[in-house]
Parts: structure tokens; sequence; C-alpha cells
């Protein structure tokens, strides 16, 4: 799928929702979670170095959304983002879950279990851009619906991080 007609299609996607004013991302879950008729919960979670940055896993009754919690709120508004563009795309995986991942994210239960049950922890490449354009477009969208006169300009850090995320999206393949 080309870029134009990618950008399109995520546009099209968030524009259909009904996003919460002002923008909150635990309520646009909620929202979610009632239209898809399952509740999303939004877990923290300290990940190891130089692995995934969060993680949507659906179970019988509900789809949790692991998220890194040692980062920058930005940060972690873009990986919510992401996992909830997954939601939003119908995206199915391409591999489950390694018996590491399983220990950690569900320690109770078996991982052999946990990956049978769950099978999810890797798209397409595709899908994961689809993904990343949809979590953008919600983070802008939570940036421009924000009014309050205390709202402070993006730090150095942040606008760096937003402007890369941005021209990766806008051109994939420089």
């Amino acid at each position: 799928m080309s870029l134009h007609r990618l950008r399109k299609r995520c546009e099209k996607i968030v524009a259909e929702l009904e996003v919460p004013e002002p923008f909150e991302i635990r309520k646009l879950c909620d929202v979610l979670g009632e239209r898809r008729g399952r509740p999303i919960h939004l877990v923290p979670i300290r990940l190891p170095a130089h692995t995934v940055c969060g993680m949507c896993v659906p179970t019988g009754e509900f789809d949790a959304i692991f998220f890194e919690q040692d980062t920058s709120p930005l940060h972690q508004l873009l990986i919510i983002g992401h996992e909830v563009g997954h939601l939003l795309a119908g995206h199915q995986a391409t591999e489950v879950l390694d018996a590491d991942a399983s220990r950690l994210l569900l320690p109770d239960l078996d991982p052999q279990l946990v990956r049978r049950s769950l099978g999810r922890s890797n798209y397409a490449a595709a899908e994961e851009r689809e993904a990343e354009m949809i979590g953008s477009l919600l983070l802008r969208r939570a940036r421009e619906g924000r009014h309050d006169a205390d709202d402070e300009p993006l730090d150095r850090t942040q606008a760096e991080l937003y402007g890369r995320l941005r021209h990766q999206l806008e051109h994939p393949h420089r």
C-alpha cells in the first residue's frame, strides 16, 4: 500500500473515533472498549531493555495494553496509541509470545498455555507501519486538543522525538 493510501486509511480510522475532549488516552480506551464490547486495561510495566515498549494482549474477557512505565508520558502515549492502532485496524499477529515474555507479562500462567491462547507478539511490517501511523495521528490529535493556558510547548527531547516519528511516517524509506 502506498504511503498516501496508508495515511488516508489511517486518517479515516482516527476520524471515525469518538475522541473525548479534552483528549485523554485512558478515556479513549474506555470509549473504544465500549464500542468493541470488551474493556481495554492499560497496564504500566517495567520491560527489559532492548525488547518491545508495549504489547496488546487479548484475553477472553478484555484486552490488556502493557506499556513501558519508565519512559516519558509522551512516549507512553505513543506506545499506547500504537497498540490501539492495532486494535482499530483489526490486525492479526504473525507470531506467538515467547516463554520469557509470557513469564514477564503473566507470571502466574504456564508459558505454553499463554503462547497457545494468546498467539500475539509480532505483526507484519505493513501492519506495524499502519499502527505507528494511527498512533502518530492520535498523538497529533492529543496535542491539538490541548487548549489549557498552562500547557507548555514540547521540550527539546519531546520535540525531537515527535519530529523523528513524523519524518519516519511521512518518509519511511529514507
